[in-house]
């Protein structure tokens, strides 16, 4: 099991992107109550990566995951990658997404949203906010993915505008929803 309920940062730092994973293993539970922070907020920064990876995987309470950058945002992966199609990254079995946890991957300035999935092979439950927003002045919305392989319960509220470019994508793609 692994508990995460406190502040987790990789940030990005002279154009090395951060990373932060927290993985279970394949009969194991991650349950994130804190904040894991891998942006890039200073100027010239895109976002890093985190991954929330293992049997089951939760973001509960106020959880906060942001991957977040000036000029672009980087790639938050819950419980697997684009529909749970990378034998490099593990899927959950169940994951869920609580009311009032927050997924950021957002350029700030210039640059594209970045890429969030929300995967499990069985069932996703997801119900906070996400976000892949392009930058303000400039750049398109990012990707997000919020699926169940056999089953989704989706009551997320899902951003992907660009105020100067092209909104982004949500993808929901669930054998039942």
């Amino acid at each position: 099991v692994v508990n995460n309920a406190g502040l987790v940062q990789a940030r990005t730092i002279e154009e090395l992107n951060g990373g932060i994973v927290l993985h279970g293993g394949s009969t194991g539970i991650v349950a994130n109550t804190g904040t894991l922070d891998a942006s890039g907020k200073n100027s010239g920064e895109t976002g890093g990566s985190v991954r929330v990876l293992g049997e089951k995987v939760g973001l509960f309470g106020h959880a906060v995951v942001d991957v977040s950058g000036q000029t672009g945002g980087g790639t938050a992966l819950i419980g697997g990658d684009y529909q749970g199609r990378n034998p490099a990254i593990q899927n959950a079995q169940a994951t869920y997404i609580g009311q009032d946890a927050v997924i950021k991957t957002d350029a700030i300035e210039n640059g594209d949203g970045g890429r969030a999935i929300v995967w499990a092979d069985d069932v996703t439950r997801a119900y906070g906010n996400i976000s892949a927003r392009g930058g303000r002045y400039g750049g398109d919305g990012g990707f997000v993915e919020v699926s169940g392989k056999k089953h989704l319960d989706f009551r997320t509220q899902v951003d992907t505008q660009a105020p100067q470019g092209k909104i982004g994508t949500l993808l929901l793609d669930p054998y039942d929803i």
